[in-house]
């Protein structure tokens, strides 16, 4: 290899690794972007229906589709937040002294048990004195806390549906003039990959559709079973956050739990909190099962084609690089990514040419 051939890899590489400082740099609003993009997918059925059916304008139909977003997310919002709000109430008026008593119950209950087996552990568990040692203010710290946050993301919001309103009204206009920038020769492959991933990726928000209706119902029926105040609302809240992957469900059992347990504070007994977070937990963990070994391989197997492993990779630097909403588009972005590359980048081809 020359000099001139050694220069020649050095600025590739260079521009490269530039390439990716910049993305990265620019993350939050590339993020804004694809988001943006899906909502976009989500939402172009009601537009094309107000613009075929009723022919009105693209401004008007846009604004129709932007209202049916905001209503939407203010119906998820206006589920949760008032929960988590009385939640907090409930706990930030908590008599600490009691529930600490009550929790020692369950401690000596254990205790108890262990007695009777004449284990060693239980002095190991006396000796700890863990009762002492817990402040219990910290949990309505917490929900406040996460409350209060809520509020930040009002700006990330604001951007995403403006940007969302545009792409529903002038998207094709903004895709025309992407593609044009392109020489001839490669505007047939982006007009096949753009329709690829809008199928796809369609099929995919259908089946998440279809997933999250049927844990709904499934977690409806577990919490009616058990008597849970505010089963709906509680349910949809943890059906929605399935859509985040593998941190979803875990926040979802956790969530159900301390719900169904702050509802009736002022009438805790030991004995019901064992019964109802025991059944809570293997109800939520046997629809898990029918969701993860039924339902995911049946709904998305058409749209996502790839090993487990290489879709838990993806997942953890998404999350890295973009946090939660990070992990909740990583398999449409992986997807979309997928294609682009299998239709540009023939890697056997490269790979031939370099050992020649």
């Amino acid at each position: 290899m020359n000099s001139k051939e050694l220069v020649k890899s050095f600025i590739k590489i260079s521009a490269i690794i530039l390439t990716i400082y910049i993305l990265f740099q620019l993350r939050l609003g590339i993020l804004y972007i694809f988001i943006s993009l899906i909502l976009t997918l989500i939402v172009s059925p009601i537009n094309k229906l107000f613009l075929n059916r009723f022919k009105i304008g693209k401004t008007i139909s846009s604004l129709i589709s932007i209202s049916v977003l905001i209503s939407s997310f203010s119906l998820l919002v206006g589920l949760f937040v008032p929960i988590l709000t009385k939640q907090g109430k409930n706990l930030s008026l908590l008599n600490t002294k009691e529930f600490r008593g009550n929790l020692e119950a369950i401690v000596k209950s254990v205790t108890d048990y262990f007695e009777s087996q004449q284990l060693s552990v239980l002095e190991f568990i006396t000796d700890l004195n863990i009762m002492s040692e817990v402040d219990f203010s910290f949990v309505s710290e917490l929900f406040n806390s996460i409350i209060s946050k809520i509020g930040s993301l009002s700006i990330g919001i604001l951007s995403v549906l403006f940007i969302t309103f545009f792409l529903i009204k002038d998207g094709n206009k903004i895709f025309i003039s992407l593609v044009d920038l392109f020489p001839k020769k490669e505007r047939k492959k982006i007009n096949l990959s753009f329709a690829k991933i809008e199928n796809l990726l369609s099929r995919y928000f259908t089946g998440v559709l279809l997933q999250i209706t049927i844990l709904f119902i499934f977690y409806i029926i577990l919490l009616l079973m058990l008597g849970v105040e505010n089963s709906f609302a509680i349910a949809f809240i943890c059906a929605i956050l399935n859509i985040i992957p593998y941190l979803g469900p875990i926040i979802s059992i956790i969530l159900m739990i301390v719900l169904s347990v702050t509802n009736n504070l002022d009438s805790f007994i030991v004995n019901d909190f064992i019964y109802n977070s025991v059944y809570l937990f293997l109800g939520f963990s046997l629809i898990q099962l029918i969701d993860n070994f039924i339902l995911q391989p049946y709904i998305f197997s058409s749209s996502i084609k790839s090993h487990p492993l290489e879709v838990f990779i993806v997942i953890i630097f998404s999350g890295i690089l973009f946090g939660i909403l990070g992990l909740i588009i990583a398999i449409p972005l992986y997807t979309s990514l997928k294609v682009v590359i299998s239709s540009f980048f023939n890697f056997k081809k490269m790979i031939s040419n370099s050992i020649k």
